[in-house]
């Protein structure tokens, strides 16, 4: 039959296509729509089935590392914005994120960095610690990049 209706795919491909895009995405949502899947039967398949559930774990971990990825190297190496004189771009500028970078720090090295936010114990010699401390790593990297 030359004009035989296409067969829908699966539910076994489709959720295999819902991983696919989870790892591109770490969307639930968008995945579940782009791979005609139901979130509330994906979320029921996760309940039940540990394999998918795992499968969906690993999904989200790795567009979560690719995402974190891109942050440090944005807060690394700034982002280039364009500068415009007289409606016409003249230029670029890089901006450095400084927030983006303690968030990063903090999360990353929570023991140094979370103690720069502990003002409210009154405790300055503490606080002039965690700031000898940042300030030493921050050399630290300095020289890291120099050597590189």
């Amino acid at each position: 039959m030359a004009t035989e209706a296409r067969k829908k795919p699966t539910i076994a491909a489709r959720r295999k296509k819902f991983l696919k895009k989870l790892a591109q995405t770490a969307n639930v949502s968008l995945s579940a729509r782009h791979a005609a899947i139901s979130t509330s039967a994906l979320y029921a398949h996760r309940q039940k089935n540990e394999t998918f559930a795992t499968a969906w774990d690993e999904a989200l971990g790795e567009a979560l590392d690719e995402l974190e990825q891109l942050v440090i190297e944005r807060a690394k190496h700034g982002v280039e914005k364009p500068v415009y004189f007289g409606g016409k771009l003249i230029g670029t500028v890089r901006n450095y994120s400084d927030a983006l970078a303690m968030f990063l720090l903090k999360a990353r090295r929570p023991e140094v960095y979370a103690r720069l936010n502990e003002e409210q114990s009154g405790d300055a010699d503490g606080d002039a610690a965690a700031r000898a401390e940042v300030l030493r790593r921050i050399e630290q990297l300095g020289h890291a990049d120099d050597a590189a």
